[in-house]
């Protein structure tokens, strides 16, 4: 038998080794806030702190990452890259951390950030929020804007759900359909070319004014190239901030919007406006609800999605359809 010793000797440590994982909250923070200050209140570290941390995270990478001259941030190449793939470690981190294998209504609390279109939050989210104040008192939900041209950017801001039109869904998450939606005309009852009538021919709705969401995306959910060509071609005069605002806005006036069938119907029965047809084949989109692939499993959201779905018109639908669920 040897003298030799039979403890292997540690392998040669690693940079990530080496670097303290704490480093990552400060990491992300120093990435996305505007000061080195605001970085640290967001971390609640003092500016010597952050300062010592930013030493080191340049040590770490053999780069300045961001620089602070006269008040203005600048951001190295490598700088910019690690942004979004921090945020994405940081997202893993705290799904892991804030991970239960419970969930129960009446006595756990959370909160639950939905990025959803204006008209969803009203139509939908307004009345699953109603059913919460009694099944789920202690669970607070955070809706932020979605841009559906771009909804990979609500889940950076902290997202755990989308809901947005199946054509603009995520393909890497799944999906749970909530609601059938087309696009239809509102006007006011009064309108002066449009008294007792329930659809607008080409010529009118050529020659109208026009309002429109800020966050219109109606040309996508065209049927052909001729209703794409009327949704482009048509007079706006005013862009409203959102869905929201349209009622208001056209009553009282020969102004025509397009938009959610299913939320004009709404505006319909309470205020003095009718909803039309479009002159253009209408194609129906659905609304899904996506979650963010870290909260996949996580009990709360799969119960908040089961509560949306049984909110929803196409609730009586969902044994039919084809679109896979959440954690099927």
């Amino acid at each position: 038998m040897s003298g030799k010793s039979s403890i292997h000797e540690p392998a040669e440590e690693t940079p990530v080794h080496r670097l303290n994982l704490n480093l990552l909250y400060p990491l992300d923070s120093i990435l996305h806030a505007p000061t080195l200050t605001e970085a640290g209140r967001r971390v609640r570290l003092s500016q010597s702190a952050m300062s010592h941390a930013l030493r080191r995270l340049r040590e770490h990478f053999t780069d300045d990452l961001v620089t602070y001259l006269n008040g203005e941030k600048q951001m190295t190449p490598l700088g910019l890259a690690l942004r979004d793939e921090a945020r994405r470690v940081m997202r893993e981190i705290d799904g892991t951390f804030n991970f239960s294998l419970i969930f129960d209504p009446p006595t756990s609390s959370g909160t639950i950030t939905v990025a959803a279109p204006d008209a969803i939050e009203q139509m939908l989210l307004g009345t699953v929020q109603r059913v919460l104040v009694n099944t789920a008192p202690n669970l607070t939900i955070n809706v932020i804007p979605l841009d559906a041209a771009d909804p990979r950017r609500a889940i950076d801001l902290g997202a755990d759900l989308l809901v947005l039109p199946l054509d603009a869904a995520l393909p890497e998450l799944e999906r749970v359909p909530i609601v059938d939606d087309d696009s239809s005309c509102m006007i006011w009852t009064e309108h002066s070319k449009l008294v007792g009538k329930y659809e607008i021919d080409e010529d009118t709705y050529r020659a109208a004014r026009h309002v429109v969401a800020r966050d219109d995306r109606w040309s996508a959910f065209a049927g052909d190239p001729h209703a794409a060509e009327l949704l482009k071609a048509r007079k706006v005069v005013m862009r409203a901030t959102s869905q929201a605002a349209l009622p208001t806005i056209i009553i009282g006036s020969d102004l025509i919007a397009t938009g959610s069938g299913w939320l004009f119907q709404y505006y319909a029965s309470i205020l003095p406006v009718r909803v039309v047809a479009p002159p253009f084949v209408k194609r129906a989109t659905t609304i899904v609800v996506q979650c963010a692939a870290h909260k996949r499993r996580d009990p709360m959201l799969n119960w908040f999605v089961t509560q949306i779905e049984q909110s929803s018109p196409y609730a009586w639908r969902r044994q039919s359809s084809s679109i896979p669920l959440m954690g099927a």
